[in-house]
């Protein structure tokens, strides 16, 4: 990771520090917003992040270009952020069939009520703008920015990546989804250790959030893939996880994809044989899991 012209600027602790006060911030402010002014209360907080960001590096007296450092986007750069997003997308289907197993009930009636809230005021347009382009400038501003600028002292480049990813996961304010937004934060983080660029993670943000909104949209205005997506929620915990390991089963090669294609330097070619085999457990796991469910299998 590289390090600030003035290292003793920023310390590790004070990311923490900030990860606190960002965190108090959106129970505070940013939920009254969210509470009192609709959809601009969605856009205010956003850009109150982004805000405070700002702010902060200027009275730290930190130089802009390197707390938000931006460098061109090369073509290797692009796909590698591409196969992260599908590895990303991938990964999420199995966090979520891990968490339906464990908490169906929760996290079926959490998923419905933000359904409702975000698919129910905006239309298409709004709702881009709003869950895909101010959340991926703003939330990265703040993270991948602000608060991950603390941690470029830390030689090793996993356990910022490891400590950004349970922030971001810790922000979201949600047990259901902790899993899936930590390992998000963590790949998010991996491109800006590994890059130094924040125009990277911004640009995964967006994609995963753009993917997830779409879907979302789309599914929520036709009836028959409201009705199928209903149906297939109503499947018991053990078949929903293993359909979804079953499908996200090669999240492990894209990994290791969009690994080559960001650090072709220190690629080895043995980790597509690790990524196969596990891809191929989570597979033949799936299938096992789906036919222990249609066997009434106890677990």
């Amino acid at each position: 990771m590289e390090q600030l012209s003035d290292p003793k600027k920023l310390r590790p602790w004070m990311g923490f520090v900030m990860q606190a006060v960002f965190l108090g911030l959106f129970l505070t402010a940013g939920a009254y917003m969210q509470r009192n002014w609709g959809n601009w209360g969605l856009v205010s907080s956003e850009l109150m992040f982004l805000l405070v960001s700002v702010l902060y590096c200027l009275i730290r007296r930190v130089k802009l270009k390197e707390m938000f450092p931006v460098k061109k986007i090369t073509s290797s750069d692009f796909f590698g952020v591409l196969f992260l997003a599908i590895a990303g997308f991938l990964f999420s289907m199995v966090a979520m069939g891990i968490t339906l197993f464990i908490l169906p009930k929760s996290f079926r009636s959490e998923i419905s009520g933000l359904s409702e809230v975000i698919y129910g005021s905006m239309n298409y347009p709004l709702l881009v703008l709003v869950v895909s382009v101010l959340p991926a400038i703003c939330e990265e501003a703040m993270e991948r920015g602000c608060v991950l600028s603390h941690l470029r002292p830390i030689k090793k480049d996993w356990v910022i990546v490891l400590i950004m990813g349970l922030f971001f996961g810790i922000m979201h304010m949600s047990p259901l989804r902790f899993l899936n937004t930590a390992v998000l934060g963590g790949m998010l983080s991996y491109l800006m250790v590994k890059k130094n660029n924040i125009l990277l993670p911004m640009l995964l943000h967006f994609m995963n959030n753009f993917a997830s909104v779409t879907i979302g949209f789309l599914g929520n205005n036709a009836a028959d893939t409201a009705k199928a997506t209903e149906d297939i929620m109503n499947w018991d915990g053990l078949t929903l996880f293993g359909s979804y390991m079953f499908l996200g089963f090669a999240a492990p090669i894209f990994l290791v994809l969009a690994m080559m294609f960001l650090d072709r330097k220190n690629h080895k070619a043995y980790r597509f044989a690790i990524a196969g085999g596990i891809s191929f457990a989570m597979m033949a796991g799936g299938f096992g899991l789906m036919i222990l469910a249609a066997m009434n299998f106890p677990i």
